[in-house]
C-alpha cells in the first residue's frame, strides 16, 4: 500500500480560524467569498489549503483535518483535483490579468462531481481592476457550491466591492515567543531560530523556510554579506556589485529592516533583532555617520524601492541608484 501523502501541519496560531471555518462549511454555512488576509508569511496559503484539502476529504468529519489517505487528499496534494483551480500572477510580482480571472470563472460553472468547486485566488492583492470586477458577477450570483478563497496581505488594495462581497477572515500574526516555540520543531539551536526569525523580518513561515531550505538559507547569507558591505562603504562598485548577486524582493526589504536597525541604534544605544544580525562594530559607525534625518529618509526611499522591485528596470543600474543613495550623506 502507498504510504499517506501527508500535509503540512497547521501552527498553533493557525488552529481558532481553521476550526471555525471548517464548522461553518460543514454546517452549509459556507459564504460563496472568503477574504482570508493577515501578514505577509504567517500562513494564509497554509488555512486556505487545509480548508478546502479537509472539505474534499472522503473521511474527514466535524472539525478533524483532512486524513491525507483518501484518493480526494491525494489528488488535491498532488495538485490534479478536478474540482480545485488556483488562480495566481504568471510572474511573482506581476498583475492577475482578466484573462486568468475569466478562466477562473469559466471553471467554477462547470458542472462538477461533488459539492464543492473552488478558486483559490493569491494574492488576491495581484489583481487588476479588470479581473476584479469580471469576479463580481461570480460573487454576486455563484453557481452551485461554487466557492472562492482570496488571500491577500493588503485586502485594502482590493476594490471595496469585492470587499463587501466576501467574508472577512484575519489570520493573527503570532507573538515572537509563540512563533519561535513553533520554529524550534525546525532546529534544534535555538540560536539558528533567532536568526531565521530575524532574517525573515518576523515572518514565521519565511523563518521555517530560512531553516529547511537551503536555497533559502543561501539567499540569506547572501543578502546579509551585501547589506554587510554596505555598512563598510567601500564604494559604488564594489556595493553594486554585492548587490547585483542579490534577488531585489529579498534584498530591498532586508536593507530597509537594516535601516529601521540603524535608527533604533542610535535611539536606544541598542540594536533589535535584524541589527543584530551584523557586526556592531560597523552598524554603529554607519548609523552615527548617517544621523537620525539621513537614515529615516532612506527607509522612505526603501520602501519605494520594493514597490519597484517587480518591475521590469535594469537591474545593475537599479542597484547602483541604491548604493549612490546609501552614499549620499
Amino acid at each position: 500500500m502507498d504510504a499517506p501523502v501527508v500535509a503540512e501541519a497547521l501552527p498553533p496560531w493557525l488552529e481558532k480560524p481553521w476550526e471555525g471555518l471548517v464548522q461553518r462549511a460543514r454546517q452549509g454555512r459556507l459564504p460563496t467569498g472568503l477574504l482570508i488576509h493577515g501578514a505577509t508569511g504567517v500562513g494564509k496559503s497554509l488555512l486556505t489549503r487545509a480548508l478546502v484539502q479537509a472539505l474534499l476529504c472522503q473521511r474527514a468529519q466535524g472539525s478533524e483535518p483532512a486524513c491525507g489517505e483518501c484518493n480526494g487528499c491525494r489528488s488535491f496534494l498532488g495538485g490534479v483535483h478536478p474540482e480545485v483551480m488556483s488562480l495566481e500572477p504568471e510572474e511573482a510580482g506581476k498583475e492577475i490579468l482578466i484573462a486568468a480571472a475569466r478562466e477562473a470563472i469559466e471553471f467554477l460553472g462547470l458542472s462538477g462531481s461533488g459539492d464543492l468547486r473552488s478558486v483559490m485566488i493569491r494574492p488576491a492583492d495581484a489583481l487588476n481592476s479588470n479581473a476584479a470586477n469580471a469576479l463580481l458577477k461570480t460573487l454576486e450570483e455563484p453557481p452551485s457550491g461554487a466557492v472562492l478563497i482570496l488571500e491577500a496581505a493588503q485586502p485594502a488594495r482590493l476594490p471595496a466591492t469585492i470587499r463587501s462581497r466576501c467574508q472577512m477572515i484575519e489570520v493573527p500574526t503570532p507573538n515572537p515567543g509563540e512563533a519561535k516555540a513553533w520554529l524550534r520543531g525546525f532546529a534544534e539551536d535555538p540560536n539558528a531560530v533567532d536568526e531565521a526569525y530575524a532574517a525573515s523580518l518576523g515572518r514565521p513561515l519565511t523563518a521555517r523556510d530560512v531553516l529547511v531550505d537551503p536555497e533559502r538559507m543561501a539567499q540569506w547569507e547572501q543578502d546579509r554579506e551585501a547589506l554587510t558591505t554596505l555598512l563598510r562603504g567601500p564604494g559604488i562598485t564594489a556595493m553594486a556589485a554585492a548587490m547585483q548577486r542579490c534577488l531585489p524582493e529579498s534584498l530591498i526589504p532586508r536593507l530597509q529592516a537594516l535601516l529601521v536597525a540603524a535608527q533604533r541604534l542610535l535611539v536606544t544605544g541598542e540594536p533589535d533583532a535584524f541589527g543584530q544580525q551584523f557586526p556592531r562594530e560597523l552598524l554603529e559607525p554607519f548609523a552615527r555617520h548617517k544621523g537620525a534625518r539621513r537614515l529615516a529618509q532612506l527607509s522612505a526611499e526603501a520602501l519605494v524601492w520594493q514597490r519597484q522591485a517587480s518591475r521590469q528596470l535594469n537591474p545593475q543600474l537599479r542597484m547602483e541608484d541604491i548604493a549612490l543613495a546609501i552614499l549620499r550623506r
